[in-house]
């Protein structure tokens, strides 16, 4: 089967849309067109629906959907094979973080690896953890720096490489900065600046909250953990970040059979073989930094 056709057909579907596709793949229009029509006469179905300007995917799309993106994966996966019995580190690789973990864990290992393998072309992409996941799952990406999921697909493994702690913070002007005693029941008395529920973070946090029985009220939720600084440095709420965010802006504050902690990684497919580039950085990344 065609992998070019593949791919054309699974960005058209990502996309809903010929043209958008045809932009992602730099082709014109026509030629996605024509890579679509030979699969579906290969597979011998209508793989889309083409109404007006825009497309959907029919049930014989939508169940070819996944197969689709197994087909290229065992593809990369084969070709990498190949290219790893001459031992170079050379080739692309494809990386995602989260913007926190980029730049705060990720410089210095990134900036060893470029200046060692000049032959690599390293390509990083600042994306949300679930969609890093769901990226590295479906074999778009080789492998992906995020915070360690709740729950993990049979087909992915996650490497820890860190320890993360969170600590309770508020600004220094915050009625709690005042307080000799905080607690979880103290804290709910005041809104939280908190990740959205889908995040690992905020699970751990509703989790100490929900096991000592106390409600906790939330407003402003937002993923970008700067942005959560900023807000609690202005005294919108209390929050929970990492050590490396805590700036003299903000106050400590130390609860007692509280401690938070997530673990960063690496997330990699099991099932997928990963490029002599991939398993030299995935090396640097498990040095001490």
């Amino acid at each position: 089967m065609n992998t070019i056709a593949v791919k054309a057909f699974i960005t058209a579907a990502e996309e809903n849309s010929f043209s958008l596709a045809a932009e992602k793949l730099h082709l014109t229009q026509p030629g996605i067109s024509k890579r679509i029509q030979s699969l579906e006469d290969q597979l011998k179905c209508r793989l889309f629906d083409r109404i007006g300007r825009r497309i959907y995917l029919t049930e014989a799309g939508e169940v070819f959907l996944p197969h689709a993106y197994r087909l290229l994966q065992e593809a990369r996966s084969g070709l990498t094979a190949l290219q790893n019995l001459s031992l170079t580190v050379e080739g692309q690789l494809s990386i995602a973080t989260t913007q926190h973990i980029g730049l705060h864990h990720l410089a210095r290992p990134i900036r060893r690896f470029i200046e060692k393998h000049q032959k690599v072309e390293f390509a990083l992409d600042f994306i949300h953890s679930k969609h890093a996941y769901q990226d590295v799952l479906q074999g778009k990406l080789e492998l992906a720096i995020i915070t360690e999921p709740s729950q993990l697909d049979d087909k992915l493994s996650f490497i820890t490489l860190w320890p993360e702690r969170l600590n309770f913070v508020c600004s220094k002007e915050h009625a709690l900065a005042k307080s000799n005693a905080v607690t979880l029941a103290s804290l709910s008395q005041f809104s939280g600046i908190l990740p959205g529920r889908s995040t690992y973070t905020r699970q751990l946090i509703d989790d100490l909250f929900d096991h000592a029985g106390v409600d906790l009220t939330v407003s402003v939720p937002t993923n970008y953990l700067e942005a959560i600084k900023m807000l609690v440095s202005a005294g919108v709420g209390w929050s929970v970040l990492p050590e490396n965010l805590i700036d003299e802006s903000l106050c400590i504050l130390d609860l007692p059979n509280a401690l938070i902690e997530r673990r960063i990684g690496c997330l990699i497919h099991t099932e997928r073989t990963l490029s002599n580039s991939a398993h030299v950085f995935l090396e640097m990344l498990k040095e001490p930094h």
